[in-house]
């Protein structure tokens, strides 16, 4: 019903949970938008033209309309709720944890690990979205033209590492996801100490 909304964020509001909010006028309507913490971040400030692609969930007497920075992320966040169990706001949940891209590789990969990740998916919930959703996402990136090689075993294995080091010092797994893909892990190498200087770097924090 609703594929994008433009207009003027009048608010932005960081709640800690699984779910922030943006206020969109548009036309002088005053939209509500459930987000990630990812979007919330990346969509722009106060005051500011936006433009945000949406999905409305109805239930019963409850209207929700979910804000997306792009249209893969909506279009991943229909496909993830095709998944039996699987909700709209742990689906956003996933898709706040991870560029689109991203977490369409893990699940080609099955890399349980790192889909396990986001909040509210333990390893029986990751496991069950890679089996469900694997092909439906290998279908995904062939009409873009993404590549579908999965990572290589060795590099998983520090990516892991670090994902752990940086969840220690107290990085939420969409910080430490958003840095790496900054930093640009496919042309990185294979060095922990340097993938974890590199996304500290990126997150602001000087290394030791």
């Amino acid at each position: 019903m609703l594929a994008y909304l433009r207009g003027t964020i009048q608010s932005k509001e960081l709640t800690g949970g699984a779910l922030d909010r943006v206020v969109l006028e548009v036309a002088g309507v005053g939209f509500e938008l459930q987000v990630s913490h990812r979007t919330c971040l990346t969509v722009g400030d106060v005051g500011e033209e936006s433009t945000v692609h949406t999905a409305l969930a109805i239930r019963e007497n409850d209207w929700t309309i979910f804000g997306f920075g792009c249209s893969e992320e909506r279009e991943l966040f229909n496909l993830v709720q095709s998944v039996s169990g699987i909700g709209p706001k742990l689906a956003l949940a996933l898709i706040g944890t991870f560029p689109p891209d991203d977490l369409a590789q893990a699940i080609i990969a099955e890399d349980h690990k790192a889909v396990a990740q986001a909040p509210g998916v333990g390893p029986k919930v990751a496991q069950r979205l890679i089996l469900e959703l694997k092909g439906k996402i290998e279908d995904w990136t062939m009409k873009r033209g993404l590549s579908q090689a999965p990572a290589a075993s060795g590099r998983g294995v520090v990516i892991d590492e670090v994902r752990s080091i940086l969840g220690g010092l107290g990085y939420t797994p969409t910080e430490v996801n958003t840095a790496l893909k900054q930093v640009g892990v496919e042309s990185a190498g294979e060095d922990v100490e340097q993938l974890v200087r590199q996304s500290l770097k990126v997150l602001g924090t000087s290394a030791h």
